[in-house]
């Protein structure tokens, strides 16, 4: 049992500033994103109540989907595509060092940048993703990839360019780490390369890979710039995600009540997306 002892009371002396700055930093805000979103901005009175919610209820769920699958649909490709690069560069080959240094170069960009960019590619009948498709014959016609039916897609695709660097750094990292002892013993008993990386390889990465998921999922969940550059949520509410209506609320409307209770519903739903990726690849431990 942890006992106070003179040293031990110095030694607490230490965290105070570090307490004091998260107090700061979060505690404070989170607080105060919970006031507002159960009060009612308009009262003389101190009241609380859930005239916030009812306010935006009608924009609650369409929104709160398109964040799902925002999030969901630039995360699991970006893990995958993450962890098979990791793997295919635990191998020796030339020019590696120039392939890891392409596949982290998009990480270096910023944000905004990497909006403009895409938003460039995407463009109907100049940009290079369709004038490529056409020179492949694949398309007869320029297809408007920003268009309602496609946006959502298409800025999916920008964040995964976007956050696949993360994950494949982070996987390479744990790969380089593993031991080689469980390799040898399956060569000798005749395991191939696939049963080596199904029985061996993911398996030890299953607190990595929960790991990298819950850390994409926040970053992701919350990202603003990439949609707010390239759509700013449209056309019309193709791609008005939580943080876009967040932020219409608060600076178009000038309402911080319905904002925070935005904000409320994004620490909820994101809560419960973390906990199902640690239960899921942590088999359900704490």
């Amino acid at each position: 049992m942890f006992r106070f002892t003179r040293s031990n009371r110095h030694i607490l002396l230490f965290f105070i500033p570090l307490a004091a700055l998260i107090l700061l930093i979060y505690l404070i805000p989170i607080s105060s994103t919970f006031y507002y979103a159960f009060r009612d901005p308009f009262s003389t009175e101190l009241s609380f109540g859930f005239k916030n919610f009812e306010k935006i209820q009608d924009a609650i769920w369409p929104a709160t989907w398109k964040t799902i699958v925002w999030t969901i649909g630039s995360i699991i490709p970006s893990t995958i595509i993450g962890f098979i690069a990791a793997v295919i560069f635990q191998s020796d080959f030339r020019g590696k060092k120039l392939l890891i240094t392409a596949c982290i170069l998009s990480y270096t960009i910023p944000l905004v940048i990497v909006a403009m960019s895409w938003m460039l590619m995407y463009q109907q009948h100049f940009g290079l993703i369709n004038v490529l498709l056409q020179k492949l014959s694949i398309l007869k016609s320029p297809i408007s990839f920003l268009s309602f039916d496609h946006a959502l897609t298409s800025v999916i695709v920008a964040r995964i360019w976007r956050a696949m660097p993360f994950a494949f750094i982070t996987f390479y990292a744990a790969l380089s780490s593993l031991s080689d002892e469980l390799y040898e013993a399956a060569e000798v008993d005749g395991a191939n390369e696939f049963q080596k990386l199904f029985y061996i390889t993911i398996p030890q990465l299953r607190s990595v890979t929960a790991v990298v998921m819950i850390i994409l999922t926040m970053w992701t969940f919350l990202v603003f710039d990439i949609i707010f550059a390239m759509t700013g949520g449209g056309p019309v509410d193709a791609t008005r995600i939580l943080p876009i209506l967040i932020y219409n609320e608060m600076f178009a409307m000038n309402d911080i009540g319905t904002a925070s209770a935005l904000s409320v519903i994004s620490i909820l739903v994101l809560l419960i997306l973390s906990a199902a990726y640690w239960k899921l690849f942590n088999g359900g431990e704490a």
